[in-house]
């Protein structure tokens, strides 16, 4: 709080009587003197006073201030209040002056400013401890100061411990000792340490400035680190390049750089455990983990590295993070890198604002940069899988079959080893402890592992696609972590054929009996064979068979009739051991409870059969032989067949002649007009000769009686063809030329073959012509038919 005095007290003045003795006295200063303690934060002259000050006068002025500098160089901050000890030596050119106070602003202000926002420190003396002297006669405690004879006009406080605000306004390298001294001209006045002489006019007070010896500690400097290169590498690390910079801000003092250095904190966690030179030795990385000094240029400026006013430094450099074991998160490894530098002032005093992370130990004069962050990012780790069967081929009765794994670690050398931690077939299962197979070893990226298990394969452990060869496909998987427990995964297969036994089937063909009487030439006639087809499953074979179809060369598609109803040489006629997928099938008979071939299902060494009725032709010198194919698809679907033939031999009958006949008439006719006119054909008949209702007219054939039937077809006689009889064929009259007429009809006489007997038929045979006067004229000849049966 900043207090001040709001008027002058003055007190009444008093006579007094002084002796010549008292006011000429020859007592000298006391060697030894102090001030009150020092009062800080008040209100400074002018605002002590009250009004505006130009402080003109010379009457009191501090002259000089010796400096206590055993202990070594005392510096200060500019802009910054510090604390020293010094003789502090006060002249006067005055014979009297009363209660001299020292004003010493804090700020950069002079204590005569009027400005109620200043504030000063005060130096008062007292004259209860020379060497201020009490000219006020016990008035108050405030040092008074004399030239006249008798009294030292110099009054000198040693060892006085001050503190005051550093400022170099001459830009000298050293501190300013600005003060204000303020005084009463006269006796009475108040004085006190909490109420401090104030100028009683604006002039008659003193300000002033000089050096003391006080060295003006250089300002800091801002250390600058930049990243130049990438801020991330994937692991185990790269090469980061930083450049370092600063600048002297200081226009008037020199700073020297005793040292140079890189911490680096290793997983950013403020331990900063690697301690790089650069101003040392570089190489290259080396093969543990670690952060190196690869490459650098920076080196310490001539004249113990002087860093001239105004002057900056900057230089580049290069580490080598070598880092192959990451957070187990397989998170980045993160590095804060900090430039530590150590700044010495001409005095060989520190340089430094340490502005460094509180982990790192504390050195005199050490400045740090900002921190640059880079990082390392993790590598998944990699592996191969390779499968291997052995033998590759099985039979689909089965083997046994050998699987060799091999894992390969494929990781560079940072992931390396890495550990198996899961093996797994997706047909087998888990495979850790079956055969060699085992987790938790470690596979290196120069030495494989291999480890072997051994599987029973057969037809039933086909996976193939449907309508593909039978196969067994099974995959191994295999997982592995590397030492930042970031997994690798990779999978092959293998598949093993599953090669077919192929199935055979047998059919055997058995006539009963295997010889009959011949049918001869009769095309109706036929003799009953009863078949027998047998069949069966060679025992050597795997799969079961379906029978499907039986066709014959002879008797054609037989399967509808083969009702099986004799199994492995038994009869079953109640389904038994037979199997049969639907007893709806064709040929079922539920009366007769056979089964039907169609869908009948052998097993290797089974057979069973069906016998089919049959009728037969032949001669003996034709005998019946005939192919039967039977067909069907094993459990792999690949169709089967078997043939077989039997042959069923005609014994020869007995010969037996007889005879039966028919007989029929091929009528040849010629007719011959005797006339002088020309005449037509007007009738043709055959009758008894007896009955003229027994005509029939061959004009009208085809006719059929009981005894013959007439057919008007013309025919061949001798070798000359007729043709058939003409109604109202035209003759010529005699001699035209034209006056015959020939053609010829058929008389068929009954009975027939079928009912052969002896016939007498009698009959006439009667021509009728007409000539062109309508006049008729009649030829008749007659023809017997006799035959004996």
């Amino acid at each position: 709080m900043k207090r001040f005095n709001c008027k002058q007290l003055v007190r009444a003045l008093g006579v007094a009587l002084i002796s010549s003795a008292s006011l000429y006295g020859i007592s000298t200063t006391p060697a030894h003197a102090s001030f009150f303690p020092q009062k800080v934060d008040q209100a400074c002259m002018a605002e002590q006073a009250g009004f505006d000050l130009n402080c003109t006068a010379n009457d009191v002025r501090v002259s000089e201030v010796i400096v206590d500098d055993s202990g070594g160089t005392v510096e200060c901050v500019l802009g910054q209040e510090f604390e020293f000890t010094a003789d502090v030596i006060i002249t006067t050119t005055a014979n009297e002056r009363y209660d001299y106070s020292v004003y010493l602003p804090e700020g950069n202000w002079s204590a005569q400013d009027s400005d109620p926002n200043n504030e000063c420190s005060i130096l008062l003396g007292r004259h209860t401890d020379g060497p201020g002297v009490d000219l006020e006669e016990g008035q108050d405690v405030c040092a008074d100061i004399s030239k006249a004879r008798g009294f030292d006009a110099t009054h000198v406080y040693e060892d006085e411990t001050i503190t005051m605000f550093c400022r170099d306004d001459d830009n000298s390298g050293k501190a300013e000792f600005n003060y204000c001294m303020a005084w009463h001209n006269k006796d009475g006045a108040d004085c006190s340490e909490a109420d401090p002489a104030a100028p009683g006019t604006p002039s008659k007070c003193r300000c002033d400035t000089f050096d003391i010896d006080v060295f003006i500690k250089p300002d800091p400097v801002a250390i600058e680190k930049e990243l130049l290169s990438s801020n991330t590498h994937t692991e185990p690390g790269g090469e980061y390049t930083f450049k370092v910079s600063f600048t002297n801000t200081n226009a008037n003092a020199s700073i020297y750089i005793q040292s140079l250095e890189d911490l680096v904190d290793e997983g950013a966690n403020g331990s900063y455990e690697t301690t790089l030179d650069l101003w040392g030795a570089t190489g290259p990385a080396g093969a543990a983990d670690g952060v190196y000094l690869t490459d650098s240029n920076c080196e310490q400026p001539a004249d113990g590295g002087k860093i001239a006013p105004s002057g900056s430094y900057s230089c580049q450099f290069t580490v080598e993070i070598v880092d192959s074991n990451l957070p187990d998160d397989q998170s980045p490894e993160f590095y804060n890198d900090v430039i530590r530098v150590l700044l010495w002032d001409e005095k060989d005093d520190p340089v430094t604002d340490d502005q460094c992370p509180a982990t790192i130990s504390d050195s005199d004069g050490q400045d740090c940069s900002d921190v640059e962050q880079v990082n390392v990012t993790n590598l998944p780790p990699s592996i191969t899988v390779s499968k291997t069967a052995n033998p590759d081929q099985v039979p689909e009765s089965g083997a046994d079959v050998t699987y060799t794994v091999v894992i390969t670690n494929t990781s560079d050398d940072w992931d390396s080893p890495v550990t198996l931690t899961y093996l797994n077939d997706d047909m087998f299962g888990n495979l850790d402890g079956n055969g060699s197979c085992a987790l938790g070893v470690e596979i290196t990226n120069t030495l494989a592992y291999e480890c072997s298990f051994t599987e029973f394969i057969d037809e039933s452990s086909d996976n193939s696609a449907e309508g593909m060869p039978a196969s067994h496909t099974n995959v191994v998987t295999a997982k592995a972590v590397d030492n930042e427990n970031d997994e690798a995964q990779h999978a092959n297969d293998a598949t093993v054929v599953i090669n077919d036994i192929p199935s055979d089937i047998y059919l055997v063909k058995t006539a009963n009996p295997n010889e009959v009487l011949e049918t001869g030439d009769d095309p109706a006639a036929f003799r009953d064979v009863d078949y027998t087809f047998e069949f069966g499953v060679d025992p050597a074979g795997v799969d079961y068979v379906e029978f499907m179809s039986l066709m014959d060369t002879k008797f054609g598609n037989i399967t509808g009739e083969c009702l099986v109803d004799r199994f492995n040489d038994g009869i079953d006629g109640n389904n038994g051991d037979m199997e049969h997928p639907d007893t709806d099938a064709e040929g079922f008979d539920p009366v007769n409870p056979a089964l039907a071939l169609n869908g009948f299902i052998l097993d290797p060494g089974q057979s069973a059969s069906c016998t089919i009725t049959k009728g037969i032709q032949g001669t003996p010198s034709t005998p019946h032989t005939n192919i039967a194919t039977i067909a069907g698809t094993d459990e792999d679907g690949q169709p089967v067949e078997a043939m077989d033939s039997e042959t069923v031999n005609f014994t020869p009958a007995d010969a037996s002649a007889s005879m039966r006949f028919a007989t029929s008439s091929l009528i040849v006719i010629e007719v011959n007009n005797g006339g002088i006119r020309n005449a037509e054909l007007t009738a043709l008949s055959i009758w008894n000769g007896i009955d003229p209702l027994t005509k029939l007219s061959v004009f009208s054939a085809p006719v059929e009686t009981g005894e013959l039937t007439l057919r008007n077809n013309g025919g061949s006689h001798l070798g000359t063809d007729y043709l058939p009889c003409m109604t109202d064929a035209a003759l010529g009259y005699s001699g035209s030329g034209t006056e015959k007429y020939t053609c010829a009809f058929t008389i068929e006489w009954e009975p027939d073959l079928e009912n052969a007997a002896s016939i007498n038929r009698l009959k006439a045979i009667e021509a009728v012509l007409t000539d062109s006067a309508g006049t008729t004229d009649e030829a008749q000849v007659s023809i017997q038919v006799i035959t004996l049966q």
